[in-house]
């Protein structure tokens, strides 16, 4: 895995784990329970397909794997924004994790474009 592809790959394991931290603090109640389930398929969703386009055969496989990763990101913002407007959590920590987030999907989707551009 190339020096960027690994740095990227931190940014994403501290995101899962500062949501794994947030959904254990979430009130007992089924409806958290569900909604916490959500965002961590999502957001592990995230790191595993990313490890996996680093093995891809081809760009074009590539380019379908972090479009999945893309998916997935995007999912984890929809998460947060549920989780912030029903205050399963303070404000505060859902506004720094929401910009990390936004920002990753940003550089993924930066990634497919300059990609998808080379397989032309």
């Amino acid at each position: 895995m190339n020096p960027r592809a690994q740095e990227i790959l931190k940014r994403i394991k501290r995101l899962i784990k500062l949501i794994v931290e947030i959904v254990d603090n979430f009130p007992k109640k089924t409806s958290a329970f569900k909604i916490g389930e959500q965002i961590i398929d999502a957001v592990t969703s995230v790191g595993a397909n990313f490890v996996e386009a680093q093995s891809a055969r081809s760009k074009k496989e590539f380019v379908s794997v972090m479009g999945i990763v893309l998916k997935e990101t995007k999912e984890t913002i929809y998460w947060l924004e549920i989780i912030e407007e029903l205050n399963l959590t303070p404000k505060e920590k859902i506004d720094k994790i929401l910009s990390e987030v936004k920002e990753l999907a940003k550089i993924f989707a930066s990634i497919i474009i300059t990609t998808s551009k080379k397989l032309k």
